[in-house]
């Protein structure tokens, strides 16, 4: 039985048929798409995203299907959207696929379905899906859960309000 898988070229009929369980170790720095969301890229190649892929069988109603699942955790820094700084934020991923023969069968199945569906492929990309599933985990507005949003420079400085003179010019009422 083989054990060992190769992320970038995974034969997924063959990883479901032994209940393959692939565990790694990815640098951000090889997740291109994950580190165009991040900052500091200088240190990014320091953080690691820890992730396990499993493949099993599963008899629903005599008929075997293939399913896999996807868990995996890191810590990529962003910008806060109230305050602008940096933050870190931990981001998890669990998530399970049911394998189907070919992309016109997930389509057809994909409405009357609640989990994800994935095309069965020889060679698929495993690396890929988890940067999908990374980039799906992330918040649309990353921002701290308290934070006080920068104070304007117009409340700050002393400076004249841009629109002051035209209260002057409105005339009283009669």
């Amino acid at each position: 039985m083989k054990t060992d898988w190769n992320a970038k070229d995974l034969d997924l009929h063959r990883f479901t048929q032994q209940g393959g369980e692939l565990t790694a170790n990815t640098p951000l720095a090889a997740l291109a798409r994950v580190l165009d969301v991040c900052l500091d890229h200088a240190l990014v190649g320091q953080r690691q995203c820890q992730w396990v892929l499993r493949g099993e069988l599963r008899s629903m109603g005599g008929i075997d299907q293939a399913w896999m699942h996807l868990s995996a955790h890191l810590n990529v820094r962003q910008t806060c959207q109230r305050c602008l700084e940096p933050m870190d934020m931990a981001v998890q991923v669990d998530s399970w696929f049911r394998l189907v023969a070919d992309e016109a069968t997930a389509l057809a199945e994909d409405d009357d379905c609640e989990e994800d569906l994935l095309a069965m492929a020889p060679d698929f990309d495993a690396l890929a899906l988890l940067e999908d599933e990374i980039l799906l985990a992330l918040p649309l507005v990353p921002r701290h859960d308290a934070c006080h949003a920068p104070l304007s420079a117009a409340l700050e400085d002393d400076l004249p309000h841009p629109f002051a003179a035209l209260a002057g010019l409105k005339l009283p009422k009669q």
